[in-house]
């Protein structure tokens, strides 16, 4: 029996894009502290191989004293082999951090372009992999014309690689699911694909993305985390495969769009309503609204022209949510009857009229948010 563990892209030392520069530290704390849990977890349950299937981190942006970490954290776990197959963001050259390091004897990194073996006889298990030599690799299929040697009995075959297997990656390594099942792979561990589809099987060969490790933006929703599996080897000598995810961070990014049009007709619109209505959407897309949870919340359809929501207000209404990003692209309900209207408010919609029905979509939604702040605070007068 081997218990394994496949992670991949976790892209430390990130770089990221926001204004708010103490945020950036703090989400690239999260993500190591991600790593240290899985790495605790692997210590704690009898991992004794790691596939690290590409993007472990940028070349250019990491930095030394997590090279540091890294490798420290791995020379402490010596019973566990830690495989890492660069992808298109830590690929191999002679001068990358992979070639200038002292590796701990216990991590193996694939440094060529074809494909190689590695074979660990402490756990009888053989190791398949190749490495990314350039950030972009079109047209490149590394298992094409390779023969598979013969499977040697009592040994756990493994693929590990970055790489495209749906066809969609012009600049990435292709490789089938044909090819995996041709070459008898027990498991081929992937990597590439932030949003994992889970593990799948073909023929006696089981497959799978990973996913990032953690979310890192409204790109890459759900919970992340790695794989862990287990290989055994029945009584007629045949190979199997378990495997379950694990989730190494508690904070997840979640998208939501809500359709408001199906409440505009009720006699008294409130906000309680309208929570309700976020609640049931969210369950039924089996999205979880949680203290970890970060939201990108879209509301659309048509709603009452004087009803207004603010980020705050949703914030402080819904579940215990870590945060929430709100995009309003509501459009009022009838308020071309506002036209009519003698008061200030029909002035105030005659004003905004030609940008409600503008060309521009842009600034139709701008207008209509105009248009649903005004008629509010003049409903509070």
């Amino acid at each position: 029996m081997l218990r394994f563990l496949h992670c991949a892209d976790a892209h430390l030392d990130t770089p990221y894009t926001v204004a708010d520069l103490d945020a950036a530290d703090l989400k690239r704390a999260e993500l190591r502290a991600a790593f240290s849990s899985m790495l605790l977890y692997i210590r704690q349950n009898d991992i004794r191989l790691v596939l690290i299937a590409g993007d472990l981190f940028s070349h250019a942006f990491i930095k030394k004293e997590t090279i540091s970490f890294l490798w420290r954290e791995m020379e402490q776990t010596p019973s566990c082999h830690f495989v890492i197959t660069p992808g298109n963001h830590d690929f191999y050259t002679d001068d990358c951090v992979y070639a200038q390091s002292s590796l701990p004897s216990n991590v193996h990194v694939f440094t060529s372009e074809k494909v190689r073996s590695v074979y660990f006889e402490d756990i009888g298990a053989e190791v398949w992999g190749f490495a990314h030599v350039a950030p972009q690799m079109p047209g490149y299929r590394p298992l094409a014309g390779v023969r598979p040697v013969e499977k040697k009995p009592g040994v756990f075959r493994i693929f590990c690689g970055h790489a495209d297997i749906r066809g969609t990656s012009e600049d990435t390594p292709q490789i089938t699911k044909e090819q995996l099942a041709r070459f008898g792979f027990d498991y081929a561990a992937l990597g590439h694909i932030h949003n994992t589809e889970g593990v799948r099987r073909v023929g006696k060969t089981y497959f799978g993305y990973s996913g990032c490790l953690i979310g890192r933006d409204f790109s890459e929703t759900g919970f992340k985390g790695a794989i862990c599996g287990i290989l055994r080897t029945d009584e007629n000598g045949a190979n199997n495969v378990s495997v379950r995810r694990l989730r190494v961070a508690r904070r997840h990014y979640e998208v939501l769009t809500v359709d408001l049009t199906a409440l505009r007709l009720a006699q008294t619109l409130t906000e309680a309503d309208v929570i309700a209505h976020i609640l049931r959407t969210a369950e039924d897309a089996h999205i979880t609204l949680d203290r970890d949870t970060a939201l990108s919340l879209t509301l659309t359809g048509e709603i009452p022209a004087d009803l207004f929501f603010e980020e705050t207000q949703l914030l402080a209404s819904l579940p215990d949510i870590a945060s929430l990003t709100l995009i309003d692209r509501t459009v009022p309900w009838q308020a071309e009857a506002l036209s009519e209207d003698p008061t200030l408010r029909g002035a105030y919609y005659n004003e905004l009229r030609d940008a409600l029905f503008s060309e521009d979509e842009t600034l139709r939604q701008t207008a209509a948010i105009a248009l649903r702040v005004g008629l509010q605070e003049l409903k509070n007068r």
